[in-house]
Formats: C-alpha cells, sequence, structure tokens
C-alpha cells in the first residue's frame, strides 16, 4: 500500500509539472503535446541528478523542447515563465523551512544586529559593490560583442514575452509548482505510514522538503553523499533500525527512478555520445597534457 501511495505522489508530480511546461509553452505562444511535456521533464530529470548543483536540467529540457518542434525564442520565454511560476513558491518555501527549523530567529536576529551591526553591514556593502560591478561588466562585455547579438536579441525577445505573459497564467503556474514539491515531499511520509511506531509529519515533510532542494546549493550531483549523511542522522526524522532502508527508498522515488527513465529516453532519442555530453555540464574539464 506504501509503495503504491509513492508512486501514485510521483505520478501526480509528474503529470503536473507536464501541465506546468505545457501551460509555459502556451504562454509563450508555441504549442506541446502531454507526451513531450512528460518526456522532457524526464530529460531534466536525469541531467540534474548526473550534474553539480543541477545544471543540466534545463539544458536537457530545452532539448526536448527542440525536439517537440517549440522554436528557441518560445523554448526560452516558456522557461523563463516556468522560472517566473517558481520563485514566489521558493521564497515561500524558505520562509516556512526558517520558520519551521529556526522558531526563534526573531529574537536571534536582533541580537546578531546588536553585537554585528557595524561589520555586517560592511559585509553587505562589499557584496553590493561586486554585484554592481559583475553588471556592469556583462554591460559592457554586450556592447563591446563579447555576447553575440543574436543571443542578446533572442534573451531581450524571451524577456519582453516572460513580462507580457497573463499573469493567471503565471498565478496557475505557481499553484502547479507548489503541487508539484507538494507530492513530492509527502513521498517519505507515505513510504512511513506502515511503520510503527513513525517519526512524527512534520519531521518528515519538511525535512524531505530541505533534501529535496539540497541539490541546488550542494555542489555534487544529487547531493553528492551529503543528502545521505543528513537523512541517516535524523534529519527527516528517526526510523530505528529501518535509517537505511527508508533512505534506500526514500531516494529511489524521489530520485532514481524518474532519472533512470530519463536517462533511458534521452540516450534513446540523442545517443550516448549527445547524452553523455550534456550529463558533463557543471563538471571541470581535464586539461591535456604532453604526458598524458
Amino acid at each position: 500500500m506504501t509503495h503504491l501511495l509513492a508512486l501514485a505522489l510521483l505520478v501526480i508530480d509528474t503529470v503536473v509539472r507536464a501541465w506546468r511546461i505545457q501551460l509555459a509553452v502556451w504562454a509563450s505562444g508555441g504549442r506541446l503535446d502531454f507526451a513531450s511535456a512528460v518526456r522532457l521533464n524526464l530529460y531534466g530529470e536525469a541531467a540534474s541528478a548526473l550534474t553539480p548543483n543541477r545544471l543540466g536540467g534545463e539544458p536537457a529540457r530545452f532539448l526536448g523542447l527542440n525536439e517537440a518542434r517549440v522554436r528557441p525564442v518560445k523554448s526560452l520565454v516558456a522557461i523563463g515563465v516556468e522560472v517566473a511560476a517558481e520563485w514566489p513558491v521558493f521564497v515561500l518555501l524558505g520562509v516556512l523551512l526558517v520558520a519551521y527549523y529556526v522558531p526563534d530567529w526573531q529574537i536571534a536576529a536582533r541580537h546578531w544586529l546588536r553585537r554585528h551591526r557595524a561589520e555586517q553591514l560592511v559585509a553587505v556593502e562589499l557584496v553590493a559593490l561586486i554585484l554592481l560591478l559583475v553588471i556592469y561588466m556583462l554591460q559592457r562585455m554586450a556592447r563591446a560583442g563579447m555576447i553575440r547579438h543574436r543571443v542578446r536579441r533572442q534573451w531581450r525577445v524571451a524577456l519582453a514575452h516572460v513580462r507580457r505573459a497573463p499573469v493567471w497564467a503565471l498565478g496557475l503556474g505557481i499553484i502547479l509548482t507548489a503541487i508539484s514539491i507538494a507530492a513530492r515531499s509527502l513521498i517519505l511520509p507515505a513510504l512511513a505510514m506502515d511503520l510503527r511506531p513513525h517519526p512524527p509529519f512534520a519531521p518528515m515533510f519538511f525535512g524531505s522538503l530541505a533534501l529535496l532542494h539540497a541539490p541546488l546549493v550542494v555542489p555534487l550531483p544529487s547531493g553528492g553523499g551529503g543528502i545521505e549523511v543528513a537523512f541517516l542522522s535524523g534529519f527527516a526524522g528517526d526510523f530505528g533500525g529501518r535509517q537505511v532502508s527508508m533512505l534506500v527508498l526514500w531516494r529511489f522515488y524521489t530520485t532514481i527512478l524518474l532519472a533512470v527513465l530519463g536517462g533511458i529516453a534521452l540516450i534513446r532519442s540523442v545517443g550516448y555520445r549527445a547524452a553523455g555530453e550534456l550529463f558533463k555540464i557543471g563538471w571541470a574539464r581535464r586539461r591535456k597534457t604532453p604526458d598524458s
């Protein structure tokens, strides 16, 4: 029963994410069938699982959009609409996680400001200065022609289309994003339903929620062992003698299953060589030396 429920939640996540990219493509003026939407998201799952910080996910999904004969500019717009719908949810999730894991954050923040106001203000000013310098250098690079005119034009067109996307479409995208994230985060509590006793719901849900998004900041594919260490230490709940088996099951349903399906679909579509190049995104290339 628990495995059927976990699979059902994974199916909900997959279907909702397919609807979201279909909506984003429609908002960009294109069309995308459901099967292609599922396939390109599987591409993204495979590439995200095998590249640092999930860097290969968007290029893989862009490839899927290209296979579905969506024009490049419309593909960029669709991905931009998706990102615009994701960030409000990510900000809300961040607030929820802080409120759950740091219940006395207001007191800690006031104490921190009293003791570190001067030196931390200097640090903030330095960060702002660095950001301004980065923006200035990007502007100079664009004006100097270091960024190709065609690429600049496509990004300008894409940004303009994202700004013109219907508000209701962005709102619906936000709702679909929230449903998708909630469904995948509920897989761990679903797997623990038959355990007696099982951890409370809140640590499992919020722990799973945090660990699922850890690969965005942990610079190794799929969390690179850090997620496993956190899980085994009880970050998402204490499962007693079944801690290891719950970790394996949770990773299988939330990461491995879709990544394997996506890898098979990607290899069958573009071949081993092209898929290998996509999976290498984010990895430092080894320089050849005269002795090698």
